[in-house]
C-alpha cells in the first residue's frame, strides 16, 4: 500500500489544468485570509479550500470557476474514504445530490428548444409511464415542474435505497406511490424531488430514449463531460483498498434525475461554460442562445419583491448581482452550482465528509465575496406604525411539507423539515419571527409584505378567502396551524390521554379480579359490555405500536430496501389495526352517552368510563391528524 499523503501534499498535487487558463495549485497559503480583487483566483481558492479542510471534518473537495473565457478547476484533500488517493478535478467522482437537477432541466430545455414540447403544455399528454391524478381542472405543465409549483405533496418514500441493486427503473419509481395533488398548480412553491424525477421520465417518454441515455448523448458527449453519469452501477467513490463500495455507501438515488448524478469538477466546469456561453462549448452547441436566456430568466415568484425561480434554478439577489443557483446534498456530500449570467461567472463546489456542508460553504462564500460582494451600509429599517393587519398575523406556522401531506409520512416531515416559525407583532410595530434559536425582525413595506430590518430578505403572508393562511420566507412555504396542532400541545395531550386510557385498560381487569377475590357485587351487564368495547379501543393503540415495531424489525432483517426508503406494498395493512381500534372507540362513545342518559351506572363509574373514552378519542384523533389510520383525510 502506498504511503499516506499529508494534507499539504494533497493541496499541492491535486490541481488540474483549467480550460482557457493553465492553473497549478500553489499549496497552502500563509498570512492573512482576507481576499481582494488583486488576489489571484488560484490563491483565493487555495486559501479557502485550506480553511475548509482545516476547520471542518471534511476529507476532500473540488472546485470549478468560470470567469469569462477563463476556467479554473482544482481538487483538494482525498477521495471519499480513501486517504491515499488525492482528489483530482478531472478524475475524482463526487456525488452532487440535487445539483443533478441542473442537468435534468438543461435536458428538458433541449426538448423545448427543439420544439418537442412546450413549457405550458400539460405533461400528462406526453407521459406514457405515469398517470397524473386529475384532482384539479388546471393541468400540470413542464413550467410547473421546473418551478416546483405542480401542487404535489412531498414524497419521501422511493427517493433512495441503501444498495445499488435495489435501484428501480425510473418509470417504476415515478409511477409507484404517485404523490397526492394537494393544491392547484402554480399556487404555492413546494420543493420536491418528484418534480425533477417526473421531468426525467417526461424526457424519456418524449424522446423515446432512457433518461440516462438521452442525457449522455445530448449533454455529456457534446460537452465532453466524459466522467459524468446518472447510472447507479459505476461506483461514485474510491473506497480504501480491500473495502467494498457497498460497505462505505448507504445512499443510492432511486430518482436519478433529482439526485443521482456522479461527476467531476472538470466536467461541471464545461456545463458552467455552456450556460455562460450561449449553449456552446468548444464549438459544440447543446442549446440555442435564446434557450439559455429562457432558462435563466425568472419564471415564477410569489411576489415581485421575492427572489423566485428560473427554469429549474433558484434566484438569489446579492446586492446588485443576480444569481441563478442550485444546491445539493446527500449523506456525506454537499454541493453548490451557481451562475451570475450577466457577469459571465459561474462556480461549482462539492465536498465530502461529516461536515461537508460547512466546508463547501467556506469556498462558496469566498468566491461570492469575490464576484458578487455585498456591502452593508449599516442602515436599520424602522417600522412606520403598526402593520395593517397586525391582529391576523400572529401564531405558529409549520412547513407545508407536513401540513399538506396526505400520507403516513406526515409525521416524519413534521419532525425533519425544519422548525416551525412563531410570529408576533411588537408594540412598536416590528414583526418578530422566532425559529428555533433564531430571532428576526421585520417591518411592513406594503400590506402583508415585510422587509428584514437589516438584511436583504423579504417575508410574505398569503391569504385565502380573506384569511391569512400562509407565510413565505423566500420560497419556503409555511401554513398557519391552530393551538391544538402544536407539537408541544399535542405531546401534553397525548401524555394525559394515555394515562386516562390506561386506567381503563389496566384498572378494569384489576378491579374485576379484586371483586372476585372479595366477593363484591358485579357491575351491570351494560357496563361490562361497554368496558369490553372501550378496552378494545384502548388496546388497539399499544397493539398498533407492537405491530409497527415488529414490521419495522422484520423489514430491516430482509434483503431489501429499508422501511423508510421503500416500504413493502403490504405495509399499509399495519394501519388497519388502529383503524379497528378507532371503530371500537366510536362504539364506546355511544355506550358513554347511553350510560349518562339512563343513569343505570354509579356516578363514579360513569365519570371514569367517560374519562377513559375521552382519552382514547384524543389519542385516535392524534393518529388521524398524522395520517396513521388506514382512512385518511389529508
Amino acid at each position: 500500500m502506498p504511503s499516506r499523503l499529508s494534507r499539504r501534499q494533497f493541496l499541492s498535487r491535486s490541481a488540474a489544468v483549467g480550460a482557457g487558463t493553465a492553473v497549478a495549485a500553489s499549496g497552502l497559503a500563509s498570512g492573512s485570509t482576507e481576499t481582494t480583487q488583486e488576489t489571484s483566483l488560484e490563491t483565493l481558492v487555495d486559501d479557502a479550500a485550506d480553511r475548509a479542510l482545516t476547520e471542518y471534518d471534511a476529507g476532500g473537495l473540488t472546485v470549478a470557476v468560470v470567469d469569462g473565457d477563463d476556467a479554473h478547476t482544482s481538487g483538494y484533500g482525498h477521495a471519499y474514504r480513501s486517504e491515499d488517493v488525492p482528489v483530482r478535478a478531472d478524475e475524482t467522482l463526487f456525488r452532487v445530490g440535487s445539483v443533478s437537477k441542473v442537468v435534468t432541466w438543461t435536458a428538458a430545455m433541449q426538448l423545448v428548444d427543439r420544439g418537442r414540447i412546450a413549457p405550458d403544455a400539460p405533461v400528462g399528454d406526453h407521459l406514457d409511464a405515469v398517470d397524473i391524478p386529475q384532482t384539479y381542472d388546471e393541468p400540470i405543465t413542464l413550467e410547473h415542474l421546473a418551478t416546483h409549483t405542480p401542487g404535489f405533496d412531498v414524497r419521501g418514500r422511493g427517493d433512495s435505497v441503501r444498495d445499488s441493486k435495489y435501484v428501480r427503473p425510473l418509470s417504476e419509481s415515478v409511477s409507484t406511490d404517485v404523490p397526492t395533488r394537494v393544491r392547484p398548480p402554480g399556487v404555492l412553491p413546494q420543493y420536491t424531488n418528484y418534480a425533477a424525477a417526473l421531468t426525467g421520465q417526461l424526457i424519456a417518454d418524449v424522446s423515446g430514449r432512457r433518461f440516462d441515455s438521452f442525457v449522455a448523448e445530448s449533454v455529456f458527449e457534446p460537452l465532453g463531460m466524459s466522467n459524468s453519469t446518472f447510472r447507479p452501477g459505476p461506483p461514485a467513490l474510491v473506497p480504501a483498498e480491500g473495502t467494498a463500495v457497498e460497505d462505505v455507501v448507504s445512499f443510492y438515488s432511486d430518482v436519478a434525475p433529482a439526485s443521482g448524478l456522479h461527476t467531476t469538477g472538470a466536467d461541471m466546469a464545461r456545463l458552467l461554460r455552456a450556460h455562460l456561453n450561449g449553449g456552446v462549448v468548444d464549438g459544440e452547441r447543446i442549446l440555442s442562445a435564446r434557450a439559455i436566456e429562457e432558462m435563466h430568466r425568472q419564471w415564477y415568484t410569489p411576489h415581485e419583491r421575492i427572489d423566485g425561480m428560473a427554469f429549474g434554478f433558484f434566484e438569489e439577489s446579492r446586492g446588485d448581482a443576480r444569481l441563478v443557483r442550485h444546491g445539493g446534498g446527500v449523506p456525506q456530500f454537499a454541493c453548490e452550482f451557481a451562475l451570475l449570467p450577466e457577469d459571465g461567472v459561474g462556480l461549482f463546489v462539492v465536498a465530502h465528509g461529516d461536515e461537508a456542508s460547512d466546508a463547501k460553504q467556506v469556498v462558496v462564500d469566498a468566491l461570492l465575496e469575490r464576484f458578487a460582494p455585498v456591502d452593508s451600509d449599516g442602515t436599520r429599517r424602522t417600522p412606520d406604525g403598526t402593520p395593517e393587519r397586525a391582529d391576523e398575523l400572529g401564531g405558529r406556522y409549520r412547513s407545508v411539507n407536513a401540513t399538506d401531506n396526505a400520507t403516513a409520512e406526515k409525521l416524519v416531515f413534521g419532525f425533519i423539515t425544519g422548525q416551525p416559525i412563531d410570529v408576533r407583532v411588537a408594540a412598536d410595530g416590528r414583526l418578530i419571527t422566532e425559529q428555533g434559536e433564531r430571532t428576526d425582525e421585520w417591518v411592513e413595506v406594503e400590506p402583508l409584505v415585510f422587509e428584514h430590518v437589516e438584511e436583504d430578505e423579504t417575508l410574505l403572508f398569503r391569504e385565502e378567502d380573506g384569511e391569512v393562511t400562509h407565510l413565505l420566507d423566500g420560497l419556503g412555504a409555511y401554513e398557519r396551524v391552530g393551538y391544538l396542532e402544536r407539537l408541544s400541545v399535542q405531546g401534553w395531550l397525548a401524555a394525559v390521554a394515555a394515562v386516562a386510557a390506561l386506567t381503563g385498560l389496566l384498572g378494569w381487569p384489576a378491579a374485576a379480579g379484586w371483586r372476585r377475590y372479595r366477593g363484591g357485587e358485579s357491575p351491570p351487564a351494560s357496563a361490562t359490555r361497554a368496558r369490553w368495547i372501550a378496552g378494545a379501543g384502548v388496546a388497539g393503540l399499544p397493539l398498533f405500536v407492537l405491530v409497527f415495531v415488529s414490521v419495522a424489525v422484520a423489514v430491516a432483517s430482509m434483503d431489501g430496501p429499508t422501511l423508510f426508503n421503500r416500504p413493502p406494498a403490504w405495509f399499509e395493512a399495519v394501519f388497519v389495526v388502529p383503524t379497528l381500534g378507532a371503530v371500537a372507540t366510536v362504539g364506546a362513545v355511544g355506550y358513554a352517552a347511553r350510560a349518562w342518559l339512563r343513569r343505570d351506572w354509579s356516578l363514579v363509574a360513569r365519570v371514569h368510563y367517560s374519562a377513559v373514552v375521552a382519552g382514547t378519542v384524543v389519542l385516535y384523533w392524534l393518529l388521524q391528524y398524522w395520517n396513521l389510520l388506514w382512512v385518511r383525510t389529508g
